[in-house]
């Protein structure tokens, strides 16, 4: 299963290459870099985690996460000018979740894990790509500008046609594959919006520079922790 998702991933990372070369083809030097960067970065983002879910080094991945995306959150309520009672309950709900998304760590197989994350990097990776190339209707524009209905129609097609080919492989039926799988989606997209609107609350642009052409590790593992927290509640 390993190398069938490994697989999966590199054609897929090839998709974004051959997707990125395109679009820069009339951008300018700076943002054309800036994309090859975030593209590089993320690929060894994947290896890290993967390899950490593979070594069953998941709780400390998760403490890790969670304590450099509680700083980040903290930093960003110090930027701004919003009150402390409403610093306060968004400080409650965080926490709950990472104790929620270590408990997913601790609790569930890595084959599972692995396949979770596996079904968010194909849905954020493709509501991207889709986006980008055919992205005409805002989604949500206020909170998250660059998401399209375009794009998440076309990363829940490719996403939903994935985890059906590999359901042979994760001991789940055709039924059981499907609900998991938008349930995972829906999970990652909300995860994802929660925190762009506490990033637009405060007022600022990226959570953290700690990972180059990415913004913050809450802007990178939002839709991870919102999704295991979520499904270590609800199925576990």
């Amino acid at each position: 299963m390993y190398l069938l998702m490994a697989n999966i991933l590199l054609f897929f990372f090839g998709i974004g290459a051959l997707v990125t070369g395109y679009l820069n083809k009339n951008s300018q030097v700076a943002q054309a870099r800036e994309r090859w960067l975030k593209l590089g970065v993320y690929f060894l983002i994947l290896i890290l985690v993967f390899f950490s879910i593979y070594t069953d080094h998941v709780r400390l991945l998760a403490v890790c996460i969670g304590i450099v995306g509680l700083y980040e959150i903290v930093k960003a309520h110090l930027f701004s000018e919003r009150p402390l009672l409403f610093f306060c309950p968004i400080v409650v709900l965080y926490i709950a979740l990472i104790v929620a998304f270590i408990n997913f760590g601790h609790r569930t197989s890595t084959e599972k894990v692995c396949s979770i994350y596996f079904t968010i990097v194909i849905f954020d990776g493709f509501s991207q790509l889709c986006g980008q190339l055919f992205g005409k209707r805002k989604l949500i524009p206020r909170i998250s500008p660059n998401k399209t209905f375009e794009g998440l129609i076309g990363a829940l097609v490719i996403v939903t046609s994935t985890s059906l080919f590999l359901f042979p492989s994760i001991d789940l039926s055709f039924t059981q594959t499907l609900k998991t799988t938008l349930f995972i989606c829906v999970s990652a997209l909300m995860g994802d919006l929660l925190a762009s609107w506490y990033k637009r609350s405060c007022q600022i642009k990226d959570y953290g520079t700690l990972i180059p052409g990415h913004g913050g590790v809450l802007d990178r593992f939002d839709s991870f922790i919102f999704s295991g927290a979520m499904y270590g509640l609800i199925y576990l």
